[in-house]
């Protein structure tokens, strides 16, 4: 096991990493109007841009898990991490929309490895007894990073008057990111012995529940964060600037509250937290629907942050990497990838439902509603999963 100092270094790099790719992914979001403009596009042709990225994304994290058991974890995360370096350098350089489709695609692909490798990297460098803690810390990347792609974005595009400038100023950070994880992280031995394949993850009746699970807590996320401002904006009379403040305020509770709560998980085991959040992110995500005061919809997202995607994910990856530590490490890698990819198969498939339900009821309010049940389905599909650390799971 690896010393104290050098995982606690590891925690703070993975959290830098996250802080990175977050803000690199959001600044994008507030910039798409002045892309559109550039280039003539239309709705769809924005939308493929964001699509391309995610499509991309969810393809990488596969064969980064694949690739990483041939090569090593760490190789792996350095190289996606300079593609995706490169990928933001190349948004200066694109010159029509096929060329732009192409480097958010490769973006998108660099940043997909940063899960399963980070992840996988911190499951076998961790003790269990702190890995909860750890991953609320690592986690905590991504509630800041939020905050800071969408503060970036339109400071740098009116100070420079260009929407390629913020990609250009992020590139460096990232790039630094690579190079540090090519200094800092060490090599991981993991056993070799006959990797497990996915088809046999899958049969997994315990990975498969808890897979299931993150596609539907990552179903009501990206339906919040791909058109709460747009209800806020339509439904509640809240101006764009104001309702891009109140999406972030989930950002505000996550951070503390993925830390505290993935220290009490090492404590009280996984399983016991993760079945009280649930029910709790679910109302959340349906009151907001309920709920036309301004302060009780602030109120509502504060209370998402503390219970939601964000505060979940560290104890979520905890139970997995615990389990699959324990029965397959020569697999961790594939599993995290596999846990991710079907997870983030959520960001394809709930914001395009959500707008189909807007169109047959005229209203986002079903779209909630349907969120929030979605949502209390990873709570039965969590029960009567075994429990990992904690003194009950120690018995």
């Amino acid at each position: 096991m690896a010393d104290r100092a050098y995982w606690r270094r590891l925690t703070a790099l993975f959290f830098g990493g996250w802080f990175i790719i977050y803000a690199d992914r959001t600044v994008l979001y507030p910039l798409l109007t002045a892309v559109a403009k550039e280039f003539g596009l239309t709705g769809v042709q924005t939308g493929l841009i964001t699509g391309t990225y995610f499509a991309c994304y969810v393809s990488a994290q596969l064969s980064a898990g694949f690739l990483a058991e041939r090569y090593g974890l760490k190789r792996i995360l350095v190289l996606f991490a300079y593609i995706a370096a490169f990928g933001l350098v190349g948004f200066v350089w694109a010159g029509n929309f096929h060329l732009l489709l192409f480097v958010a695609g490769l973006h998108g692909a660099g940043a997909g490895a940063y899960f399963g490798m980070a992840y996988s990297i911190a499951i076998h460098t961790i003790p269990g007894p702190e890995r909860g803690r750890a991953a609320g810390i690592i986690n905590g990347g991504m509630a800041l990073g939020l905050v800071a792609g969408f503060a970036l974005a339109g400071p740098l595009f009116y100070a420079t008057g260009s929407w390629r400038t913020p990609f250009l100023i992020l590139a460096v950070p990232t790039f630094c990111m690579a190079w540090l994880f090519q200094a800092v992280v060490r090599d991981v031995h993991v056993p070799r012995r006959r990797s497990t394949g996915i088809a046999e993850l899958v049969k997994d009746s315990v990975l498969l529940r808890m897979n299931l699970a993150g596609f539907c807590v990552l179903y009501g996320w990206w339906m919040l964060l791909s058109w709460g401002p747009v209800f806020l904006q339509i439904e509640r009379g809240i101006s764009l600037t104001l309702s891009g403040v109140y999406t972030l305020a989930i950002a505000i509770t996550a951070l503390p509250s993925g830390i505290l709560l993935g220290r009490w998980s090492d404590r009280v085991g996984r399983k016991r937290l993760i079945l009280c959040m649930l029910p709790l992110m679910a109302a959340s995500v349906a009151s907001v629907a309920l709920v036309s005061s301004h302060v009780g919809l602030l109120f509502l997202l504060l209370a998402y942050g503390a219970f939601g995607k964000l505060a979940w994910d560290p104890l979520a990856i905890s139970w997995l990497g615990d389990t699959v530590a324990r029965q397959r490490p020569e697999s961790v890698a594939v599993a995290v990838s596999v846990f991710s990819f079907l997870s983030v198969l959520s960001a394809v498939v709930g914001p395009p439902v959500t707008g189909w339900i807007k169109d047959l009821t005229g209203s986002l309010a079903a779209g909630f509603y349907v969120a929030a049940a979605i949502v209390l389905v990873a709570f039965l599909l969590s029960v009567g999963l075994p429990d990992t650390a904690g003194r009950q799971a120690k018995a």
